[in-house]
């Protein structure tokens, strides 16, 4: 309400943000974040971030409707199996998109 500029560690207490670096740091960490969500399962962080997009603009049941439609073709693909197989094999999964 006042457009006060918070301090890194003002924001971080009050959770404005999940992560605090050191300015040198902060090229190398964002490139380990980015390696992380490429290796990710690129249609459930699709629909992750479309949820997250669309959050604002519906209601909470539309909300609930939406992840559990989400999660019901999450379940049936290829990438969940890789995971599940990952998993127990004990190794990084290789997702498809699939």
């Amino acid at each position: 309400m006042f457009a006060e500029i918070l301090s890194a560690q003002d924001a971080a207490e009050l959770g404005l943000v999940n992560r605090v670096v050191p300015a040198a740091e902060l090229d190398a960490f964002v490139g380990e974040w980015a390696t992380r969500l490429a290796a990710g399962p690129p249609l459930a962080l699709s629909m992750t971030k479309t949820m997250l997009n669309n959050g604002i603009d519906v209601s909470m049941s539309q909300a609930l409707e939406d992840e559990a439609r989400c999660q019901a073709v999450n379940f049936a693909t290829k990438d969940l199996r890789e995971a599940l197989k990952a998993f127990h094999e004990k190794r990084d999964p290789q997702f498809t998109g699939s």
